[in-house]
C-alpha cells in the first residue's frame, strides 16, 4: 500500500450509550503529512460517520473513500463509497445518516463496541511542499546505460546499475548477480512486486543521495528489507529518530515492522503517561509486535 492509500480503523466503545448529538473521535493518524481521524455521532435515529483531515486554509486534498462496518456475526458488511475535497481546517466529510440506529443496534455493534474502517485514496494535493511530487535526484535511465553492466526492470521502468556496487551492499543482489542462478548471466533482470518510485528512492539512498523524507521513508524501508540492505535501513532509522515529523504512533509501527530497535527506544522514551500509551495503540493489538506490547505494559504498571 502506497503512502497515498491508507486505512483508518478504530474500535469505538460504548456506542450504545451515545446520547443525541454526542460524538466520539478516533486517535489521530498521520498520512501524507496530514493528521486524520474518524468521527462518529448520534444524529436523531442514525449514526453519522465522518472523515477528518487537518488541512490549513491554503491547502486542499481530494480523496476517494469507503466507510465500512462489519456485523457482529461477521457475515454482512455495510459500506458507503464517495469522493470529496478537504478545503479548510476542521472540515468533516462523510455521511450524516450512515446507518439507522435500530439496524446498528440489532446487527452491528457488539456489546457496545463498533469497529469503523475508512479506506482512503488521496488523488490530489494542493498547497503542500514539493516533496509530494518529487523530482528524481539521480538518473538510472538510458543516459547511464554506458556506465552500467546490468539493467533491472521494475514494471515498465528500467534502471541501469552496476552489479558489484549493489552486491557490496546487499546479500540479495550479491547472490542474484554473482551466484549460480540463471539470472546471473543475464543483462536484464526483472524485479517483481516492487514499486518503481520506491526503488528509485532506494537506489538514490544507496548512491548517497538525500532521498529520505516523511513521504518516501516507508517505501524505501520496504525495498531495503526486501533486498536485505542494512545500510539503507540504518539511514532511514537515523532520519526517523532525528528529523522526521511523523506522529509517534506511525514511528513506532515502522520500528516494529522493520526491527529498528533504536527508533523503538526513542519512541518509548517519549511515552510519559497512560494517555500517551492509549494514543499509540492500534485498534487491533495483534498489529503491534509482542515485545513492544510487553514494554508498554511495563510502562503502564509504572504509571498506575
Amino acid at each position: 500500500m502506497t503512502e497515498k492509500e491508507f486505512t483508518l480503523k478504530y474500535v469505538f466503545d460504548d456506542v450504545g450509550e451515545l446520547r443525541m448529538w454526542e460524538e466520539k473521535d478516533s486517535p489521530e493518524e498521520e498520512h501524507c503529512g496530514v493528521d486524520w481521524f474518524i468521527n462518529i455521532e448520534r444524529v436523531k435515529n442514525h449514526l453519522s460517520v465522518f472523515l477528518h483531515a487537518d488541512v490549513t486554509e491554503d491547502q486542499s486534498i481530494c480523496v476517494d473513500y469507503t466507510i465500512k462496518i462489519v456485523s457482529k456475526d461477521k457475515r454482512r458488511t455495510f459500506l458507503l463509497s464517495s469522493s470529496c475535497v478537504f478545503k479548510r481546517h476542521e472540515e468533516y466529510q462523510g455521511s450524516s445518516n450512515f446507518i439507522d440506529w435500530e439496524t446498528l443496534k440489532n446487527k452491528y455493534w457488539d456489546n457496545g463496541k463498533l469497529e469503523v474502517e475508512i479506506q482512503v485514496a488521496v488523488t490530489k494535493m494542493c498547497g503542500f511542499p514539493e516533496e509530494f511530487s518529487r523530482e528524481d535526484l539521480r538518473s538510472f535511465g538510458d543516459d547511464m546505460k554506458q556506465f552500467s553492466d546490468v539493467t533491472l526492470k521494475v514494471k515498465e521502468r528500467k534502471f541501469h546499475v552496476l552489479k558489484l556496487y549493489l552486491s557490496s551492499h546487499s546479500p540479495y543482489f550479491s547472490t542474484l548477480f554473482l551466484g549460480k542462478f540463471q539470472e546471473s548471466g543475464k543483462s536484464e533482470i526483472e524485479l517483481k512486486d516492487v514499486d518503481p518510485q520506491d526503488f528509485q528512492c532506494y537506489l538514490e539512498v544507496l548512491h548517497l543521495e538525500n532521498a529520505i523524507d516523511d513521504q518516501t521513508v516507508q517505501g524505501i524501508l520496504s525495498i531495503a528489507n526486501m533486498f536485505d540492505t542494512p545500510v539503507v535501513v540504518k539511514k532511514c532509522e537515523e532520519f526517523l529518530v532525528k528529523e522526521s515529523k511523523m506522529g509517534l504512533k506511525k514511528k513506532l509501527e515502522l520500528a516494529g515492522n522493520n526491527k529498528m530497535e533504536g527508533l523503538k527506544k526513542s519512541c518509548l522514551d517519549q511515552i510519559k503517561t497512560r494517555a500517551d500509551i492509549r494514543s499509540i495503540l492500534p485498534a487491533d493489538l495483534k498489529e503491534m509486535d509482542k515485545d513492544t506490547l510487553a514494554e508498554l505494559l511495563q510502562k503502564a504498571l509504572v504509571f498506575n
